[in-house]
């Protein structure tokens, strides 16, 4: 068996084991160890930087998902709070909408309740001062024609009085015309006949002319 063990010594392989070591094959064999405990060191190595790779890679992607989280709850909060304060300003709006309506509604309806109060006030002002001014156009016209009648009566009257007094006047003129050329025919006609009863009574003394 000596001869297999130099030709593996010969070929540069280092055997160990269950064989007497010998010639060396000592420090092969804690070459062969420690090259072994190397290998597994990094091995062991490479595996816990992989493991640390892929927890620090899964830390990342743990911290980017809570970071995707933190984003999509800060992004859901802040497009809830948008739609609640769209909804709040839209409501906000609509109540300002619906009393500004209300109080134009109200500001017209007294506006136009004063403007027909005013011009209802206006028209009776109005009549009332169209009444008294007729009253008032009657009353003169009243007095004015009663003004008219009563001058035009005077005139009448007065022009009938005067025509009456001047057709009495003329009529007693005539008629004392009349009288006075009666009485003188009369009297010629008495003087006639006294002076013919005197002529005949100077012929007949008993013959006395009547008184």
């Amino acid at each position: 068996m000596v001869g297999p063990l130099l030709e593996c010594h010969n070929k540069n392989v280092v055997p160990y084991g269950l064989f007497p070591v010998g010639n060396g094959h000592a420090a092969a064999g804690l070459s062969a160890v420690l090259a072994d405990g190397a290998a597994g060191a990094g091995a062991a190595g490479a595996a816990g930087a992989f493991f640390a790779a892929a927890f620090f890679a899964g830390a990342f992607f743990a911290a980017a998902f809570l970071a995707g989280a933190a984003f999509l709850v800060a992004a859901f909060f802040a497009g809830a709070a948008f739609l609640v304060a769209a909804f709040l300003a839209g409501a906000a709006f609509l109540v300002a909408a619906f009393f500004a309506g209300a109080a134009f509604l109200v500001a017209a309806f007294f506006a136009g309740a004063a403007f027909l109060v005013a011009a209802f006030f206006a028209g009776a002002a109005f009549l009332v001062a169209a009444f008294f001014a007729g009253a008032a156009f009657l009353v003169a016209a009243f007095f004015a024609g009663a003004a008219f009648f009563a001058g035009a009566a005077f005139l009448a009257g007065a022009a009938f009085f005067a025509g009456a007094a001047f057709l009495a006047g003329a009529f007693f003129a005539v008629a004392m015309t009349i009288s006075l050329i009666k009485l003188r025919e009369i009297l010629q006609l008495r003087s006639a006949t006294a002076i013919h009863q005197v002529r005949s009574c100077r012929l007949v003394p008993a013959c006395y002319p009547p008184r």
